[in-house]
């Protein structure tokens, strides 16, 4: 496993200490057979590894595990604190749990980026970023530190934690900008290693190794499949090559038998039915007959599904006790003031809608209040709250992600399933929405008339919708109403069809077409040209691009074959 022997030495430590009943947390539960009517704890040493989604000690996979004497350690600084976590980064914990009622201990908490490296191409309607030959997918859950997905921009250099999906992909749960730090970072499995060349790929990056330091690890221990973190600095984008200043071996990930309890969550690789067994995040699990199952069955189990599994030792074997589905449909995405706060159901309601919250519920507070430790307790009535939820089986509606925001900041974006739908407006998430001459219409099939959505609306019950406008009081007044493609795949990939909305550098021209991140853009007369946010015609556009030259562009896909544009966008700076 990722942690060194020494930080299961410290859990294990840790949890001697506590049974010793030297701990000044302890209270009343004295181990040493003493007073206190001879009351005993037991401690178990635990390992968890997760997306952190909150504060007040450090929240991962719907724990809170205190820490205030755990050693810290974040990139390449192994004696950090607390205040340089944040929410979205994926950790890993060691701790040592009691059964007194506390909160789980922990003995170190580590943090490494998943990815750091210049973005190439920004796929916005699909959900994807290109980063070293690397596709990053994001959704409304992915936390976005010091940029958005409006304000990204390519040749940004970005920061990325997250899983790594079966297709080598990495699913983001934050993505960072650097400022200042622009050195590259990347994990994955050596792939194509020519010791002659001396070279090896990372999924579609070529690593050249030749003056690279080598840490836990000699040049001749490389081999395929060995799992390795590369760095450097001198990146060519054109061969997408990599001169790595350090390579170090990534590769133990056996999870010491010592440990009591691990908890995992990630994505699903390397399913095989037969012998009941999977990885997540490189772990490996067995299951058996007494394996549970929350929000999915068996049958739900595949690769590419994100899961969190808790697990236990049985004769060398981590046997997962539970595996838990984590649900990417139905998420609707709405911001209001809160009216009521019940804390005994852990619930709270805005547009009159009743949010249940879980110890999963991801919480962050970007009001002007900034409390670190934002949670559930610290929703108050009249707080302005942005949230992300979902439906569960039950129908309730359950908080997912939850951001208090000041009332000003409100962004004027709604998703969910329509209702009251007529030429004036509909409603979503119980917020009015109206209707303008000036508002537009769109589907994965291109544009519509206000005729044609409305008509679409009666043809389907659950038709989920993404609405962007201005509020006007309680009322938002609609500029943007897009149709969400309920046949998307679960995890974003682009499926050559509907609408293509992204930004990247053009790779080749030919005639009126040009390429960009392997994709033809073929132009018309209707296409609509800007540059220098200026109007321009086709030929004054083309006179001014080149390859290397980086486009926005909004599109349609025709035959899975190629992009019909409709709006391309080119800055060249030549105005500054």
């Amino acid at each position: 496993m990722r942690f060194k022997q020494s930080l299961l030495v410290l859990a294990i430590s840790g949890a001697l200490t506590a049974c010793g009943g030297s701990s000044s947390d302890s209270g009343s539960n004295d181990t040493s057979g003493g007073s206190n009517n001879g009351d005993t704890s037991t401690t178990t040493t635990v390992v968890s590894e997760g997306v952190i989604t909150g504060f007040g000690s450090v929240y991962v996979n719907g724990q809170r595990y205190r820490s205030e004497s755990a050693e810290i350690a974040v990139g390449d600084s192994p004696a950090a604190d607390e205040a340089q976590l944040k929410i979205g980064m994926v950790v890993s914990i060691a701790a040592s749990a009691s059964d007194n009622g506390e909160d789980p201990e922990a003995q170190q908490i580590r943090y490494e980026e998943h990815l750091q490296g210049p973005v190439s191409f920004i796929g916005r309607s699909d959900g994807q970023i290109e980063v070293l030959g690397q596709t990053v997918l994001f959704d409304e859950l992915t936390e976005f530190d010091n940029t958005d997905i409006d304000t990204l921009a390519v040749g940004n250099v970005i920061e990325v934690s997250g899983y790594t999906n079966d297709e080598g992909n990495f699913y983001a749960t934050l993505i960072e900008l650097e400022t200042e730090e622009t050195e590259i970072k990347l994990k994955g499995e050596v792939a194509n290693l020519d010791t002659d060349a001396q070279t090896f790929s990372l999924s579609e990056l070529t690593v050249n190794y030749s003056a690279a330091e080598f840490d836990d690890m000699t040049d001749t221990d490389l081999a395929n499949g060995l799992f390795v973190k590369v760095e450097g600095e001198q990146y060519d984008s054109d061969t997408q090559t990599l001169t790595a200043t350090s390579v170090e071996n990534k590769d133990d990930n056996d999870i010491d038998a010592d440990t009591d309890e691990v908890t995992i969550a990630g994505i699903v690789k390397n399913y095989d039915s037969d012998a009941g067994s999977f990885t997540v995040n490189r772990y490996e699990f067995a299951l058996n007959d007494e394996t549970e199952f929350e929000d999915g069955s068996l049958d739900t189990l595949a690769n590419g599904i994100i899961v969190k599994v808790e697990g236990r030792f049985d004769n060398d074997q981590v046997i997962a006790e539970e595996v838990e589905f984590k649900a990417k449909d139905a998420r609707s995405k709405t911001e209001g003031q809160v009216t009521n706060v019940n804390a005994e159901n852990e619930t709270f309601v805005i547009n009159d809608t009743t949010f249940s919250v879980t110890p999963e519920t991801q919480y962050e507070d970007e009001s002007d209040l900034n409390e670190r430790r934002f949670t559930f307790d610290d929703i108050a009535a009249n707080d302005w709250l942005k949230v992300i939820s979902r439906q569960d089986n039950q129908g309730n509606t359950l908080a997912l992600k939850v951001k208090r925001i000041n009332q000003e900041d409100r962004e004027g974006e709604v998703k969910g399933r329509a209702s009251n739908v007529t030429l004036d407006g509909m409603t979503i998430a119980n917020i009015t929405i109206s209707f303008t001459d000036s508002t537009e219409f769109d589907s994965d099939d291109g544009e519509l008339t206000a005729e044609r959505f409305v008509a679409l609306a009666d043809g389907q019950e659950a038709l989920i919708v993404e609405v962007e406008g201005q509020y006007d009081g309680d009322v938002l007044i609609a500029s943007e109403v897009e149709i969400e493609n309920s046949d998307r795949d679960d995890d974003n990939r682009p499926d050559d069809t509907g609408k293509a909305e992204f930004e990247g550098a053009i790779e080749s021209i030919d005639g009126d077409s040009l390429v960009v991140n392997g994709n033809e853009l073929r132009f018309t007369e209707n296409t609509s040209f800007e540059l220098n946010d200026e109007a321009v015609n086709l030929q004054s556009f083309f006179n001014v691009i080149e390859v290397g030259a980086v486009i926005e562009i909004e599109g349609l896909w025709v035959d899975q074959s190629y992009i019909q544009v409709t709006d391309v966008e080119l800055e060249t700076n030549d105005n500054e």
